[in-house]
C-alpha cells in the first residue's frame, strides 16, 4: 500500500483572511504614521533653520562680511543664507548661499519671520528675536529665536515635540 504525506501550506481561505487582517490593520496605522510624518517635517524645519543660523553666524566671522537670512512667506515659503539683504531665494541670484524651500518639508506652514542680519566683527544678531515660527498640520508649533549674543535656540509654542522644550 502507498502511504500518502500529509500536505502542507494554506488553503486559498486562509491567505484571503490573512491578508484582510493586514489591510484592517494597515488602515488603522496609516493616520497615526502620516501625523508622525507631518512632526518629523516640522522638527526638520526648526533643526535645519537652527543650523543656518550658526552656518551664517560662522560664515560672516570668516568671511569678515555681513551675512543675511531672508524669508519669503507664502504657501511656497523659502529663505536664503545670503551676502546682501535683499536677496530673493525664489530666484537664482549670485549673492544666494543657501537656500531652503517649503516645498521639500510638505505641509510645514511659516506663520511668522524676520531676516536676521550677523555682524562680521561680534557674531551678533543686529536684531535679536524671534527668527521664524512654523506650523503642523496637527496644532504643533515651533518657535527658532536668535538670542542677543547670535545664538539660534528652538522651543515648542504649543504641542510637544522633543527634544525641544516648552517656550
Amino acid at each position: 500500500m502507498i502511504e500518502r504525506l500529509p500536505l502542507r501550506g494554506l488553503t486559498l481561505i486562509e491567505l484571503v483572511i490573512g491578508l484582510g487582517i493586514c489591510a484592517v490593520l494597515m488602515s488603522l496605522a496609516m493616520p497615526s504614521f502620516g501625523h508622525y510624518l507631518q512632526r518629523q517635517r516640522l522638527k526638520a524645519a526648526a533643526q535645519g533653520l537652527e543650523l543656518d543660523l550658526r552656518e551664517a553666524r560662522f560664515e560672516a566671522a570668516r568671511r569678515g562680511g555681513a551675512l543675511y537670512l531672508n524669508f519669503q512667506e507664502g504657501t511656497d515659503w523659502c529663505y536664503a543664507l545670503s551676502s546682501t539683504p535683499d536677496c530673493d531665494c525664489r530666484v537664482q541670484q549670485a549673492c544666494r548661499i543657501k537656500t531652503t524651500r517649503g516645498s521639500d518639508l510638505r505641509g510645514v506652514q511659516l506663520l511668522q519671520s524676520h531676516a536676521v542680519r550677523f555682524d562680521p566683527a561680534t557674531g551678533q544678531a543686529e536684531t535679536p528675536g524671534t527668527a521664524a515660527i512654523w506650523a503642523a498640520p496637527g496644532g504643533e508649533r515651533v518657535k527658532v529665536s536668535v538670542g542677543a549674543m547670535g545664538r539660534p535656540s528652538v522651543c515648542m509654542q504649543e504641542g510637544n515635540l522633543p527634544p525641544f522644550p516648552a517656550c
